[in-house]
């Protein structure tokens, strides 16, 4: 069966449901046909596949819309299974937009589950390491209790003690952390 990707929208998410990885793989590559607004739909949908190769992929290629994505992507970190909030975060990371900071770090200190964990320390280091200074304004600004600051600078100095520092250098911040 041949799809005409640019007209197509709904075969297309058809065959994302199907249980076959290479064919869906196969479809992601060639997304590049679709329009914009439908691609992102399409990537969207993906990120709550099963298959962990599949919504890396898709948030490789959110990824390459920046900004103009990322406020669905913080909507998903609030929902879903998972690793459809892990997927979004892996995005939201290759992203690096500082907006997405305050739900990263929701994120990270209140989801329970280690992947999800896992991918909200990595986005908040990559975000630190592309915009340390505003980072650490940004950081000082939010609304956490010192625990919760510790927590939150504790993930990055385990990931990176360099950009720890960096970040700690950086902070405005009078409380005792």
């Amino acid at each position: 069966m041949r799809i005409k990707l640019k007209q197509d929208k709904e075969a297309i998410l058809k065959i994302l449901q199907s249980e076959d990885i290479e064919r869906k793989l196969r479809i992601l590559e060639k997304l590049d046909g679709v329009n914009e607004k439908d691609c992102i739909k399409i990537l969207i949908k993906t990120l709550e596949d099963k298959s962990w190769c599949m919504r890396e992929k898709a948030a490789q290629k959110l990824a390459t819309y920046g900004s103009r994505v990322s406020s669905r992507l913080k909507r998903l970190l609030k929902k879903g299974y998972w690793y459809t909030r892990a997927s979004a975060c892996l995005a939201l990371g290759e992203i690096a937009d500082i907006n997405a900071l305050e739900s990263i770090v929701t994120l990270l200190l209140g989801d329970e589950n280690p992947t999800v964990q896992k991918e909200a320390a990595d986005a908040l280091a990559k975000l630190a390491r592309t915009k340390p200074v505003k980072f650490a304004g940004r950081l000082s600004d939010m609304e956490l209790r010192a625990g919760e600051l510790h927590t939150v600078l504790f993930t990055l100095e385990r990931i990176d003690i360099e950009l720890y520092t960096k970040i700690k250098e950086n902070m405005v911040d009078d409380r005792d952390i």
